[in-house]
């Protein structure tokens, strides 16, 4: 493979630029369409499809919740426990610590756990992610010169 020159590398990013920009233009132009033409499928109320002859195509709207710990924290003091629990489900959420992966390298402490390291594996899947290719386009003042 032969490097790519600097007109090169350009044009090709100005390419993917445009094949994006067509991109959003034909989903926005699908998402109308199955928004004004398509029906609810049956046990999918947040969804609407259109059928095509080869593809399917659905638009399905969600939701996220996103809860205020700090505001939640308010209502629990000021509720009787019983409302409250109607209302709120108190959840523990683990972080990995810093150095966890020293501490399970290193020799173990006589106190711990026999199956520690099994356990720790299970608990803990560290997956790698591929590569991401990021494409800014460079603002037209930084390429010129500062004594120009």
């Amino acid at each position: 493979m032969r490097r790519m020159s600097e007109k090169e590398l350009d044009n090709t990013a100005e390419r993917l630029q445009e094949i994006q920009v067509e991109e959003e233009v034909l989903r926005a132009t699908l998402l109308e369409q199955v928004e004004a033409f398509g029906y609810t499928p049956p046990r999918a109320d947040k969804s609407k499809r259109l059928d095509g002859s080869v593809y399917e195509f659905t638009v399905t709207r969600g939701f996220i919740t996103e809860i205020k710990d700090t505001a939640v924290q308010r209502i629990r003091e000021s509720c009787p426990r019983a409302l409250f629990d109607q209302l709120f489900q108190t959840v523990t959420k683990f972080k990995l610590a810093e150095g966890a992966h020293r501490v399970m390298a290193d020799r173990l402490p006589n106190f711990a756990p026999r199956h520690l390291r099994m356990w720790f594996n299970r608990a803990v899947v560290t997956t790698e992610t591929g590569p991401r290719l990021r494409i800014e386009k460079i603002e037209c003042s930084t390429l010129t010169p500062a004594n120009s």
